[in-house]
C-alpha cells in the first residue's frame, strides 16, 4: 500500500509541476500566455504547494524504504 500511495503521489506532483511550468512560461504552440506576471500570488502559492509535495514525496520514500527493510530483514537474516 505504501508503494501505491508513493507512486500516486509522485505522479500527481509531476502533473502539478507540468502545469506550473505552463503557467509560468506559457505555451507558444497552444497560444497560452504566462500568468505569473499577472497573478504573482497564485504562482507563489503553487510554488509552496510544489515544495510541500516534494517534501511529502521524500517522506513517503523514506517510509517505503523503512517498510521494505522491516519486511525483508527477517527473511534475509533467516538462520539455516
Amino acid at each position: 500500500m505504501d508503494l501505491v500511495f508513493t507512486m500516486l503521489l509522485i505522479s500527481s506532483i509531476s502533473a502539478a509541476l507540468a502545469i506550473a511550468e505552463v503557467g509560468k512560461n506559457g505555451n507558444n504552440y497552444a497560444a497560452w500566455v504566462p500568468i505569473c506576471g499577472s497573478v504573482p500570488k497564485f504562482c507563489n502559492q503553487v510554488t509552496g504547494a510544489l515544495i510541500a509535495g516534494f517534501i511529502s514525496v521524500i517522506t513517503y520514500m523514506i517510509l517505503l524504504l523503512h517498510s521494505l527493510h522491516t519486511v525483508l530483514d527477517p527473511l534475509l537474516l533467516k538462520k539455516s
